[in-house]
């Protein structure tokens, strides 16, 4: 477990890292998000942040390292996106982010959480999903 968690933290930096270096020519505006009342630490991406990183290899990365029940995705109000009844997305991590891209002002929060933190359930990256 702790060496799957260095590794999905090691999979987060390199994605915020890229996500700066495609949003260098838009006016940055990630915000770190520090929660540890929550056991977690993330950022909050802009739009076009969210759009860069959904059309990066990172989404995948990130799947391939944490599996399924570990990755917890909360979904906008309005999304096309599908739980099924056993709590399985219907889409891939890329889509769910790129969803939320491609609304105005859409965006994604992405956190990296201790699985053992009481209020985590288990989860190691969180997406949550924004838009108006």
């Amino acid at each position: 477990m702790k060496i799957r968690t260095a590794a999905t933290a090691g999979a987060l930096t390199a994605g915020i890292a890229v996500i700066g270096v495609l949003g260098s020519g838009v006016a940055s505006a990630a915000t770190p998000l520090v929660e540890p009342e929550f056991g977690r630490i993330g950022l909050s991406l802009s739009n076009a942040e969210t759009a860069a990183l959904a059309a990066s290899p990172i989404p995948d990365a990130i799947s391939d390292i944490v599996p399924g029940s570990q990755r917890w995705i909360d979904l906008a109000p309005g999304s096309a996106l599908t739980v099924a009844p056993d709590g399985k997305l219907s889409a891939p991590d890329r889509v769910v982010i790129g969803e939320a891209a491609a609304h105005p002002g859409g965006y994604v929060d992405v956190y990296l959480a201790d699985p053992n933190h009481p209020v985590n359930g288990g989860f190691i990256v969180q997406t949550y999903q924004h838009w108006n």
